[in-house]
């Protein structure tokens, strides 16, 4: 079916990650999804390898964390096209395509990338080049952490042999001969290594589509990706235009939500800033980090949804202050453990078609660096199936520097985080406490994203 223009254009702004083990045929994959779309590829493997080959080159050794992570985060990477039409990889101006694919660099990369320092450099690094969409990443964890707001993730795979057959095969055009037995212990142990290291295994992501290579040519496999980004193109290109209805907001919500934004930006400079374009009639899962007891009223303010939010069951108990936050839709939760009552609450309120507010940190938290996620908003989005808004608040916890204006106080809303009609039944069916768990660290993942972004003012 031909995709219709809105299509088209929905297309046109899309991110696609393709995530999977080494040999599955990742980057030959997007390479040519990219040329069949017109978007722009980032093999951000080819980035790994080659803070690999100059940390070699420059005697860095695989075990120095911070070495290599300012060896990343002063890399000087571009990707450019030969005549051919192939991709050429670039480190500082000297073209290193080939020796980035050398046997040692190969085997020493999996330690490189496993260090913090080094993916904090370089995700950060691919999610500026993501940012325009029209793009196509592929490695090891971009559904997972370096867009899991992807429109369309894919989990490339294949078998080991499989696998070991085509490295053998790319090696052997390089001039190096190995076994078929030598490159497939040499898989199976960086497949080990990518799965268990602590920083960013190489996962499924929730919601990722699974494309077995084992026995599919390259022509069907880079159809299969093309044909999926298209459905969801189309998809979402109906959605938006919908019946042109709005979620409506009543009046008592808009006067409330109204005073307090307005209180909020005069006094104490609040900016809000939104990464996304709502579909009509489409309710969402809004979650934030939690700073201080005024994060509901301000990243609820400005939205265009009247939402319910969740508040700590011992603020309804006292006088006044209890009936007021029942009258603007919060519902009690008990802290520190998973409450049942509250999650039931909250997830008949997404099937009903309500927006609900989560805060997956489980409480306040102080400092500068965000609290673990519990699973709940894991599990809310895969029960209702409804998308998760990641939101990034600054500033709640420090109001009176923010009337001194001394810090900046404001809101950011990200990409929604979605799992594709096609998949949910699949995901609900598992009953896994472990995807829920894997989709609240993709949430995490894209509200940390937000807080080390620099958004214009809005």
């Amino acid at each position: 079916m031909k995709p219709t223009p809105q299509a088209q254009d929905a297309l046109a702004s899309f991110s696609i990650a393709i995530d999977g083990p080494s040999g599955s045929g990742k980057t030959t994959t997007a390479k040519l999804v990219a040329r069949a779309l017109g978007f722009r590829h980032i093999d951000t493997g080819a980035m790994y390898r080659a803070v690999t080959l100059l940390a070699a080159e420059r005697g860095v050794d695989t075990g120095d964390g911070a070495g290599l992570g300012a060896l990343a985060a002063g890399l000087e990477l571009s990707f450019g096209e030969a005549e051919d039409g192939t991709q050429r990889v670039f480190a500082g101006g000297r073209d290193v395509t080939t020796a980035i694919r050398a046997p040692e660099v190969t085997a020493a990369v999996s330690a490189v990338s496993a260090h913090r320092a080094v993916r904090m450099a370089l995700v950060r690094r691919q999610r500026e080049l993501a940012a325009a969409g029209g793009v196509i990443l592929e490695g090891r964890d971009i559904g997972s952490v370096v867009l899991p707001w992807a429109d369309v993730k894919v989990y490339l795979d294949a078998s080991v042999m499989v696998r070991a057959e085509r490295r053998r095969a790319e090696l052997a055009a390089t001039g190096t001969a190995l076994s078929i037995d030598e490159v497939a212990r040499d898989l199976e142990r960086r497949d080990t290594l990518d799965a268990s290291r602590g920083e960013s295994p190489l996962i499924r992501p929730v919601g990722a589509w699974v494309v077995d290579t084992s026995h599919m040519t390259i022509p069907e496999q880079v159809a299969r990706v093309v044909e999926l980004a298209r459905e969801e193109a189309q998809r979402r290109a109906e959605a938006l235009a919908g019946d042109g209805r709005a979620q409506r907001k009543c009046f008592k919500w808009r006067a409330i939500t109204g005073a307090v934004g307005t209180m909020y930006e005069v006094v104490f400079g609040m900016r809000v800033v939104r990464l996304y374009r709502g579909e009509p009639a489409q309710n969402y899962l809004f979650a934030s980090n939690h700073l201080a007891y005024a994060d509901p009223p301000a990243v609820s303010s400005r939205l265009f949804r009247e939402v319910h939010f969740v508040a700590k069951a011992g603020l309804f108990r006292i006088p006044i202050l209890g009936p007021i936050i029942r009258w603007v839709n919060a519902f009690p939760i008990r802290r520190g453990v998973f409450d049942r009552e509250a999650m039931a609450e909250a997830l008949r309120l997404l099937l009903a078609g309500r927006n609900v507010l989560i805060f997956p940190e489980g409480a306040r938290v102080s400092g500068e660096e965000l609290g673990p996620p519990r699973s709940g908003v894991g599990y809310l989005a895969v029960q209702s199936g409804v998308p998760v808004v990641p939101v990034y608040i600054e500033g709640s916890n420090r109001l009176r520097e923010c009337l001194l204006r001394r810090r900046r106080f404001r809101v950011l809303h990200g990409r929604p985080i979605r799992i594709p009609p096609g998949l949910l039944a699949e995901v609900q069916a598992q009953g896994d406490r472990t995807a829920y768990r894997r989709h609240s660290d993709m949430v995490m993942a894209a509200i940390q994203a937000l807080k080390e972004s620099r958004p214009a003012r809005g």
